[in-house]
């Protein structure tokens, strides 16, 4: 009881359960979405990539730059060393708790000590904290509650500093994720709860709040619909689904914080096509709720109406008011309730002090609270296991939902990239059967058919992939890829060009559309592709050895032997790119002087990292192919 009211209880207990709760962290990996956030993000390989991920917002999955701009900082401590990823995120978590705790203290919620402490071993949050990508949600929360916390000492002390501090923490929120485009709404809820009124000074200070939300609210709509994919999809939500998928929703979330012993990484989707009367209740059922707790407000306090606006509220853009892609899976993810959980466990944590407290010892209620928060914090770590690998991610959901068609389509793509091609058939076919307007499984299966040698059967999965998604990058690419195995560059160039006009960032359709342009000898629209690739990954030595060929077709020779060199310093007993290296410094040395030629190419070869013995001969017959017999003769030192 007395290291509780000392001044080290707060984070003493917040290391405690943070640690019980997330010890086994540094085993996970990276899973799903982690490629496109940093394992293949280009953005964050180069310095350049800093003024993209504010500037360029089609170069990113999700228009969020503060988060990329972490990882572009954490690229360049720990590259692709997923355990700083990781450990980021659970101080992030943990100081969110900390910092709601400090602010349920200003407000003083009863409770607030268990209600934290909740917050911070709750099974629901493993999904944010243990999945790199979800940085979103553990950066954007805890800009989240400064704010709130700045906003209210604003509001009560009349601290102007304040408000301007406050607004800094709201836009890093909203730059981090656009859901928490809700505070302004949330602040003046807790004001009414609070003080039975929303006064003069609280509109005025939420008004700007709200307008900013309302801004980068609807760039992230917008972005979603056109970027990410999600407008005009057949999975897309109309009419009286809305409702019914928001009302399911919420009764969902509400019963898994309260009862969070069977979580999923990819739940089973609701069939509201058209919706049950069963599906209608909850809807029906979420209305009657708010109605009652405001109709009662008088008797049973502020409280439960204050709580269901907060959840509602909060969690109204993940419910199905406006489309995102995950819909095309699940309706429902742990992940979307991670702002809206701490409405329902602060209300929940204030009752149960009460009731606790009112009903026995203070020292039981302590501990039957600490009980509870132990076995919440043992949930969560029995849980972590499961993120170590994206493989192991999608064997677990698919144990625990046989119709995950998430699931069957990225193990198909694993068991394709592992040339397992019989495995990944039957896991993309499964998929198919669950879902037929799996644009995904079309596309894997194409790859299957063209792996296993059967390119017209490619053809008609990627052509399928295509009617269901027609501007799905990924299949139009893989179009391209068949068309140069084919011999069709002008067809690859052609559709190739199409990805790259509607998906300005997407890598894989820059990185064809060079190969495209390579091979129907287009140096000069070759090499601005091959720039454009060469910025964001200088490192992979296929776009070099295609940059060498494009420039020794140019005659820039020079520049062509230093692209030259690179590559054979990455391969340095592959032939082709020793032939290639010695066709671009022959040009250059052709017009050298003989008696200081086999200084100059044994200079420039070592300085490419490359040994010059192995490369001087083919040298030297290249020269003699140009009639420069003399400088040959020189370099092969006879």
């Amino acid at each position: 009881m007395a290291f509780l009211r000392s001044k080290w209880a707060p984070v003493g207990l917040i290391v405690v359960f943070l640690l019980l709760s997330y010890w086994r962290v540094a085993q996970c990996g990276f899973i799903w979405d982690d490629d496109d956030y940093v394992t293949n993000n280009s953005v964050l390989r180069t310095w350049g990539g800093l003024a993209s991920i504010w500037f360029e917002p089609t170069s990113l999955p999700q228009y969020y730059p503060l988060v990329h701009t972490s990882f572009w900082l954490e690229y360049r401590i720990w590259g692709l060393s997923a355990v700083g990823y990781h450990l980021v995120n659970v101080v992030l978590h943990g100081v969110s708790a900390f910092v709601l705790l400090r602010l349920g203290r200003r407000l003083a919620v009863p409770g607030i000590w268990f209600a934290s402490l909740w917050f911070l071993v709750h099974p629901v949050h493993v999904e944010s904290v243990a999945w790199i990508t979800e940085r979103k949600n553990v950066l954007s929360l805890l800009c989240y509650l400064l704010a709130a916390e700045r906003w209210l000492r604003w509001h009560d002390e009349q601290d102007n500093r304040s408000y301007g501090i406050g607004f800094l923490w709201l836009l890093g929120a909203l730059l981090s994720k656009t859901v928490t485009a809700s505070l302004p709404a949330a602040l003046l809820i807790v004001v009414w709860w609070r003080d039975g009124t929303i006064n003069k000074r609280a509109i005025m200070g939420a008004l700007p709040w709200f307008a900013i939300g309302a801004v980068l609210g609807w760039i992230t709509v917008h972005l979603e619909a056109t970027h990410v994919g999600a407008a005009h999809a057949p999975w897309q939500l109309v009419g009286s689904q809305r409702l019914v998928v928001a009302g399911s929703a919420c009764w969902f979330y509400f019963g898994s914080l309260l009862w969070p012993f069977d979580t999923c990484f990819n739940y089973p989707r609701w069939d509201v096509n058209p919706p049950s009367m069963l599906l209608w209740a909850a809807p029906i059922g979420a209305l009657v709720a708010v109605a009652t707790t405001w109709l009662l407000r008088a008797r049973i306090g502020r409280g439960p109406a204050a709580m269901l606006l907060l959840f509602g509220g909060t969690l109204v853009p993940a419910i199905g008011f406006f489309d995102v892609y995950p819909f095309r899976y699940s309706f429902v993810a742990d992940h979307f309730q991670y702002h809206a959980s701490i409405g329902v466990i602060v209300a929940v944590s204030a009752v149960a002090t009460r009731l606790l407290m009112a009903r026995v010892a203070e020292n039981i209620a302590i501990a039957v609270a600490g009980a509870w928060l132990v076995l919440m914090a043992i949930t969560t770590s029995t849980l972590l296991p499961q993120y170590d690998s994206f493989e192991r991610m999608f064997t677990i959901t698919l144990e625990k939902n046989p119709r995950s068609a998430l699931s069957l389509v990225n193990l198909g793509k694993l068991a394709t990239d592992a040339r397992e091609l019989d495995k990944a058939r039957d896991y993309l076919t499964r998929c198919l059967v669950i879902d037929d307007t799996s644009d995904e499984a079309n596309t894997n299966l194409g790859v299957v058919e063209h792996l296993s040698g059967n390119p017209l059967e490619a053809k008609k999965f990627y052509l399928r992939a295509l009617e269901l998604a027609p501007h799905e990058p990924n299949a139009r690419t893989n179009l391209a890829v068949l068309s140069l195995k084919q011999g069709d560059q002008k067809e690859a160039v052609r559709l190739s060009m199409e990805v790259v006009g509607n998906h300005p960032g997407n890598y894989a359709a820059h990185v064809t559309l060079a190969w495209a342009l390579t091979e129907s000898r287009q140096w000069q629209k070759a090499i601005v592709e091959l720039q454009w690739v060469l910025a964001r990954t200088p490192d992979v030595l296929e776009s070099r050895r295609r940059m060498a060929t494009c420039l020794l077709a140019l005659n820039e020779h020079r520049e062509a032997a230093w692209h030259a060199l690179f590559v054979v310093n990455g391969h340095p007993k592959d032939q082709d790119s020793r032939r290639l290296l010695a066709k671009a410094m022959a040009q250059v040395l052709r017009a050298e002087p003989p008696q200081s030629v086999r200084q100059k190419a044994v200079a420039a070869i070592q300085a490419g990292g490359v040994d010059a013995l192995a490369i001087l001969p083919m040298i030297a017959l290249e020269l003699r192919a140009l009639g420069a017999t003399a400088q040959a003769d020189a370099v092969a030192g006879s």
